[in-house]
């Protein structure tokens, strides 16, 4: 015990120490200013990353590193986005350009974000092996053939962990029905790698050390190509230890080769603490480690031996996953464990030949197109199992979320492990008691969940908050017109919440900025729906997400225009004027600031979108009261919705001024900006304002009947 207490004692010592060490590094002080006040200024960097796509376009990032900031060195590492232009990075180059600097997000280890303004030239290229491997994965990508173009993107997926060609539309049905893990690089790719190489050189009776450092060698390579992504320093530690440990003649488990990798890459990039994709890696490792044995055991007498295998080897990695996945999603997946159990043997075959391709695509390009062409045969089998399972009913299974859903995963993970491993048979009847338990609890609620959404929306509904988690998305809705404000980040739920409201056109859009969170969803919104006319920010946003938004407008063939003080509109009985921002959104000082505010007035009821809008802006709005606050505004009930999520930047005097009768908020379940603060909603509860949350009722729908508002809830799930 105290060995143990030691040991845990010297970890978290050499943890914080480099979490201290590495963080002070990450911000030097001569990048403050520059990072603070959102400055270009021409800089060079290394590239240290593998580029990465993101988005919903052709738009890529890449972890650098700092070497110089106006012919004066400073030393800081970052992620800088830009354009197609950056996916042709490899690590080791060196490049000049002019950058425009922005805060990192919290909880990461880079210092800064940055984008490329202009003048990037390259001054140092990258060494052999980078350079070789960057080589080798353009080849294959450039030659891979297949069936489809998802089929042949989800080989890529499963050999090398690329995803660039796969579409988004397959990528969220994978997410639904939890297959993403295929495409991240794991455990069974290294093992995989290794496994070819060994015994290979084992027929040539090589020596054990000569399989050793030809398969560590393998491996590197292996890394080289994929990235140095979270999961594969993970799998690629514990192949490596348990590779060793066997060639010192040692007895290696595989459990403490998954600890000691946590342990080290933990000490070594304390960050990964807080990286869900590190965290699902080692938690499904050790699902498999601790429970998998132990469940096919069970199910091995009474079905064959492979489904128990492939059932044994699913549940108990999805169970291990169930409080981080928990984070990430508001219920479980219906059907993961089938997804899977269809999927899984096909990986490994499409893995081996994704990777000979690879190999062979710079000097045998026929040969590579063969090999990915019979490996997507797999892959769209893959991929039409995600498809078709994702367009099954009822793809979510309620669950309770935050905390109180992870304290109750963590519970049946123990009660589990209690009732499977357990040796007293009191521990396995209490194990075996609290499942039941958890299992009635959860049926009975998705049971109530269904009843409930089964009857949503009502008809007379008027004003609805879709539940798009950390974001916003209003519907608005007058004699059969429809206004859609904002659309949310995830294209599925807001094209899910419009589909379970019947709407097939969208007369009026309204972007109010273009915040990922408000823009994000569109292509979901505008999915096989017509849009009559479009407002967008005048604010000149030269992010990647506003200039793909315009475009994406402009090809659905609305008319669009800006969003700003003199436009005015009607919806039905609605007519609606927008109070912010001014004209090409003149003193705004970000797109926050330069939100589109609308009031919207009928006879029934009065509707004021906030947007993102902070109390600077809600002070301008103020100002400008007199031509329109008591204008009639008293006369029938007033709602708001509330600005950025309930956050903290509120403008008390004009909130009171509106004296609303219901606040709709729409924020994500225990997101991590602390929305809504405390401050905003006892601002509301002082003046008697009816609040609801679509973190705790799901989607919002507002009625009203003889002057009274009435709101109905769909819940979760």
């Amino acid at each position: 015990m105290k060995k143990m207490l030691l040991m845990v004692g010297v970890a978290l010592s050499l943890g914080l120490s480099s979490l201290f060490i590495q963080s002070a590094a990450s911000t030097p002080i001569a990048l403050d200013e520059a990072v603070a006040e959102f400055q270009s200024r021409e800089a060079s960097f290394e590239v240290i990353g593998q580029p990465v796509k993101f988005g919903f376009a052709n738009n890529y990032s890449v972890a650098i590193k700092l070497l110089s900031l106006d012919d004066e060195m400073v030393r800081a590492r970052g992620q800088l986005s830009g354009p197609r232009e950056i996916s042709e990075f490899v690590a080791g180059e060196i490049y000049v350009a002019n950058l425009k600097f922005s805060p990192a997000r919290k909880a990461t280890r880079q210092g800064f974000e940055a984008s490329i303004g202009s003048g990037l030239e390259q001054i140092k290229s990258a060494t052999s092996l980078p350079a070789l491997a960057s080589a080798l994965r353009k080849s294959y990508l450039l030659e891979a053939g297949g069936v489809s173009q998802n089929s042949i993107g989800l080989v890529a997926g499963l050999a090398i962990g690329d995803t660039s060609l796969i579409d988004g539309e397959l990528l969220e049905q994978m997410r639904t029905v939890s297959l993403t893990h295929l495409t991240a690089v794991s455990g069974a790719n290294c093992a995989i790698i290794i496994g070819m190489v060994y015994l290979l050189v084992s027929r040539l009776r090589a020596s054990r050390w000569l399989r050793t450092a030809l398969s560590l060698a393998a491996l590197i390579g292996y890394v080289a190509i994929v990235g140095t992504q979270p999961s594969v320093l993970r799998a690629a530690f514990m192949s490596s230890v348990v590779l060793l440990a066997i060639s010192l003649g040692r007895r290696a488990t595989a459990g403490s080769a998954l600890g000691l990798a946590i342990l080290i890459l933990l000490i070594a990039d304390p960050w990964l603490a807080t990286d869900f994709g590190f965290a699902l890696s080692a938690a499904a490792t050790a699902g498999i480690l601790l429970l998998a044995p132990e469940i096919y055991l069970r199910l091995k007498t009474r079905v064959p031996n492979w489904l128990a295998l492939g059932l044994s080897v699913t549940i108990s990695a999805q169970l291990l996953c169930l409080p981080v996945l928990l984070q990430l999603q508001s219920g479980l997946s219906t059907y993961s464990v089938l997804a899977n159990l269809l999927a899984e043997p096909l990986v490994a075959p499409v893995t081996i030949l994704g990777i000979l391709a690879c190999l062979v695509a710079w000097f045998a390009p026929w040969l590579a197109f063969g090999l990915s062409w019979v490996a997507s045969l797999a892959t769209w089998w893959i991929a039409l199992v995600a498809e078709q399972l994702a367009a099954f009913p009822m793809t979510t299974i309620s669950w309770a979320t935050g905390w109180l859903g992870a304290t109750l995963a963590v519970v049946v993970i123990v009660a589990t492990l209690l009732w499977l491993r357990a040796e007293a048979a009191g521990m396995k009847a209490t194990g075996a008691l609290t499942l039941i338990v958890v299992l009635s609890i959860t049926i009975g609620s998705s049971g109530a969940s269904i009843a409930k959404s089964a009857s949503w929306p009502p008809r007379d509904w008027l004003v609805v908050a879709c539940d798009v988690g950390q974001g916003d998305a209003l519907v608005v809705r007058s004699e059969n017109q429809v206004a859609v404000i904002d659309v949310g980040k995830d294209r599925k739920l807001i094209d899910g919440c419009l589909t379970q409201l019947g709407i097939r056109r969208i007369d009026l859009l309204v972007l109010t900025h273009f915040d990922l969170d408000h823009i994000g969803g569109l292509a979901g919104a505008l999915q096989g729906r017509e849009v009559g006319q479009a407002l967008i920010s005048p604010f000149n946003d030269d992010r990647w997400g506003a200039s793909l938004s315009k475009q994406t407008i402009e090809q659905s063939g609305a008319v669009s225009s800006f969003g700003q003080v003199g436009v005015r509109g009607s919806l039905g009985q609605f007519s609606w004027r927008v109070l912010s921002p001014e004209p090409n959104a003149a003193g705004a000082e970000d797109s926050n600031d330069a939100s589109i505010v609308i009031l919207w007035q009928s006879p029934q009821l009065n509707l004021l979108t906030m947007a993102d809008l902070g109390e600077r802006g809600q002070m301008r709005v103020a100002g400008s009261s007199d031509s329109w606050l008591g204008q009639g505004l008293d006369s029938v009930p007033m709602v708001l919705k509330v600005s950025h999520h309930g956050s903290a930047d509120q403008y008390p005097e004009l909130i009171e001024a509106l004296g609303p009768d219901l606040a709709l908020v729409s924020v994500g379940a225990d997101n991590s900006y602390g929305h809504p603060t405390l401050r905003t909603i006892a601002l509301l509860e002082k003046l008697g304002t009816r609040i609801f949350r679509t973190d705790l009722s799901g989607d919002l729908a507002v009625s009203i009947s003889d002057g009274v508002l009435g709101v109905s809830v769909s819940g979760h799930g």
